[in-house]
């Protein structure tokens, strides 16, 4: 099976609160608590296990005891790691969930800067992750106040072992879209409206592939309708909707995982993104993120429908 090369610098402890009713400045009092190692490259390489089609091979900064929390609990699942202990510690994320509304609250810690050495060594982490693996993936925002220029760092490596990257980031890359490296981009609506300052999706997808060395991108919009681009032709995909929604978080991670499964084992991008979306969906159904039931998926996968815009 494949390999992908995860780096995934600002994981998370997650708690996640369930209520049933939540209000605003009154006191609230949870029905039910769940703790769980989150963060963008935690889903993405939970998903991929979930999807079988290929395996992450995770490399990501821990620090104090949140981060001695993360590590015990993905040696439990059988995560591939490489973590770099950090003088800081790991970020809480804490998310609200109100199931009369269905709305949800997130809480997020600040995050506390790596260090030169603790970059280095990520960074040698990664390179050893990425020699047998097939691809990469960077996957969300780095530690505040880290080196802006370690994802450049990091492209560079992938660039001289020509692979792909998938990128589910979308602040300060621009040295990443100017390395050369061959990109499949997965981001949403509103982060591609920030990248590239265009109010259409379109219009953003016509800046992206006139600007950058994208090769494929992917567009999500929650439970709205979803795109995908080879630079030639936009296909738009409609989602259908679900009654027993759990937990949204970690669908964009998903999507993004399945996706870039699908693409290092050759199939088709578009009908690959379908795919990605019925995973994003099924995982919706679990109170853990990046965690979805492939025949939950199977049966969502269905009833999604794509045709070229």
């Amino acid at each position: 099976m494949n390999n992908i090369a995860v780096l995934g610098p600002n994981p998370a402890w997650q708690k996640t609160l369930f209520f049933d009713r939540f209000a605003y400045g009154k006191i609230n009092r949870a029905k039910e608590m769940q703790q769980f190692p989150a963060g963008k490259g935690i889903n993405f390489c939970r998903a991929a296990a979930c999807h079988s089609r290929a395996v992450g091979r995770l490399v990501q900064f821990t620090g104090g005891e949140n981060g001695d929390r993360i590590q015990t609990e993905l040696a439990r699942e059988g995560m591939s790691v490489f973590s770099v202990r950090t003088g800081g510690a790991t970020r809480c994320c804490t998310t609200c969930l109100c199931r009369e509304t269905g709305t949800m609250t997130e809480v997020i810690e600040p995050s506390y800067p790596a260090d030169p050495a603790e970059v280095k060594m990520l960074l040698d982490y990664f390179e050893d992750a990425l020699d047998d693996s097939g691809a990469a993936a960077f996957c969300g925002t780095l530690p505040t106040g880290t080196d802006p220029g370690l994802y450049a760092r990091a492209a560079a490596t992938v660039l001289e072992q020509k692979k792909p990257l998938l990128l589910d980031s979308y602040q300060n890359l621009q040295p990443v879209f100017e390395s050369g490296v061959e990109i499949w981009l997965k981001i949403n609506v509103e982060e591609l409206q920030a990248m590239t300052g265009e109010k259409t999706v379109e219009a953003g997808l016509a800046n992206v592939f006139r600007s950058s060395g994208v090769r494929f991108a992917a567009i999500t919009d929650g439970p709205g309708k979803a795109y995908a681009s080879d630079g030639k032709k936009i296909c738009v995909y409609t989602i259908p909707h679900l009654d027993n929604v759990v937990n949204p978080i970690g669908c964009g991670d998903t999507a993004s995982a399945v996706w870039a499964s699908e693409l290092l084992n050759g199939n088709d991008p578009f009908d690959s993104f379908r795919l990605a979306l019925a995973a994003a969906s099924a995982n919706c159904l679990s109170a853990f993120p990046g965690s979805f039931s492939p025949s939950d998926a199977a049966a969502i996968a269905r009833r999604i429908e794509f045709s070229e815009a």
